[in-house]
């Protein structure tokens, strides 16, 4: 370089001021020509593996302080859907196998605990678990929501003030298991209709809201508006109060397979909502107070859910079991098995200011959402009532989870896992929000 610089220097002494200036532009073109060459081909750094590190419950950041009563009284409920179970049956994740033996032997354990101290429930979980949490250089942080069981106002006959109909299973939506069809596909479901001999996708929200299936989906019940039934379809459960004070409970029953948009999303791209103030309620009031705007908005959410009346008084999730406020969390069952224990540590809202508390807790995943995805994503359920409806309508916070996996599984699933070779890029935060 410092040659090529003498030699134009000498060459331009004897040449003229506008064949110099050309010079000098080639010779700098060129060497930036060079300078990009050089970066295409240096090798790019890799991307990480993941692994599955197992620790310690000392490295459990809060554990020796919890309470982990409420805790193991979830774990029954899902420990008494494990021992129903055939032994061979999977109940693992995509990446995780596990099996319902894997977890029989513990639940038995759990079942016997009576009567329940938190003394006993954190040395049963000691004693049968190790924690281990996913792994790329460093350990994997996540995103946190909420979500909890809403109440809407509606009549079983469709009223001037109640004309927005919730939906039950509509006769000609087909599901198709396409690991039926190649073991590639395992754990992979369609959603469509049949048109002739060929299925097609289902009707979006828009084709849906316009009536496309009138004549093919009961109505359960209709409510007095469709922000309160996007709401719904969201949490995935909800009370719906009747006029003569009758209460119905609904649950989700089906999905038409089109894909999820957020509709905090949809606001925040149009420029009149941020990251940081798209709750729930704000996105509410918006709405409401631009009616106009309101089917137009919501129709950019292409997902649409179908319901089914719920004979019990409670929220159900995936697992089939009754969830436990405050205590079960919806994941993304293509890397958590259901009826995992985790230990969460991350922040919540608090009910009276703005500022955000520390949350440490040991959870279990019971249920799945639409918009939960990703190997460190969860949703806490909150149950019902104002101060529910407030936490998972403001809940938007980093975090991180140790999974509690049955001791005698864990080093087959760490090589199992290893020999995956998933590679993640090495950042923050593994998925979107919701």
């Amino acid at each position: 370089m410092l040659f090529l610089g003498f030699a134009l220097n000498s060459i331009s002494c004897k040449i003229c001021p506008m064949k110099r200036k050309l010079l000098y532009s080639s010779f700098a073109a060129a060497v930036i020509i060079a300078s990009f060459s050089a970066w295409w081909f240096w090798p790019q750094p890799k991307p990480l593996p993941l692994t599955l590190r197992q620790g310690s419950f000392e490295q459990l950041p809060g554990w020796d302080k919890a309470n982990v009563k409420r805790s193991l009284q979830a774990f029954q409920t899902s420990c008494k859907s494990f021992l129903k179970q055939e032994p061979e049956k999977p109940v693992g994740s995509h990446h995780l196998d596990l099996k319902a033996k894997d977890w029989q032997p513990a639940c038995q354990a759990a079942l016997a605990i009576q009567p329940i101290t938190n003394k006993k429930a954190k040395e049963f979980f000691q004693q049968w678990f190790s924690p281990v949490e996913f792994f790329n250089n460093r350990s994997v942080q996540g995103l946190f929501t909420g979500y909890y069981m809403p109440l809407l106002y509606g009549s079983r006959t469709k009223t001037e003030k109640y004309n927005v109909p919730i939906y039950g299973v509509p006769s000609d939506l087909v599901t198709i298991d396409l690991g039926q069809f190649d073991p590639a596909f395992k754990h992979r479901k369609l959603v469509g209709r049949a048109a002739g001999h060929k299925i097609v996708p289902y009707y979006t929200r828009a084709e849906i809201n316009k009536g496309m299936i009138k004549k093919k989906a009961p109505v359960l019940v209709w409510i007095d508006n469709p922000i309160d039934r996007v709401f719904l379809e969201i949490q995935g459960s909800g009370i719906v109060q009747l006029p003569d004070g009758e209460q119905m409970y609904l649950g989700y029953a089906a999905q038409n397979g089109a894909p999820y948009t957020a509709i905090a999303k949809v606001l925040i791209d149009k420029g009149v909502m941020t990251k940081h103030n798209a709750s729930m309620q704000a996105i509410k009031r918006y709405l409401m107070a631009h009616p106009k705007e309101m089917n137009k908005v919501l129709n950019q959410n292409k997902s649409f859910v179908f319901f089914e009346r719920l004979s019990r008084n409670a929220a159900y999730g995936t697992q089939g079991v009754a969830l436990t406020p405050g205590y079960s969390l919806a994941i993304d069952l293509k890397w958590i098995p259901m009826g995992t224990p985790l230990w969460l540590t991350t922040t919540r809202p608090e009910r009276r200011s703005d500022n955000q508390k520390p949350f440490q807790r040991l959870m279990i995943a019971q249920d799945t959402g639409g918009a939960i995805r990703g190997l460190v994503r969860g949703d806490v359920f909150w149950g019902a009532g104002k101060r529910a409806t407030y936490i998972a309508g403001h809940m938007k916070n980093d975090g991180h989870y140790w999974l509690l996996l049955p001791q005698h599984a864990v080093e087959r699933l760490q090589k199992e896992f290893s020999n995956l070779h998933i590679m993640a890029a090495d950042k923050k935060r593994t998925t979107l929000s919701r």
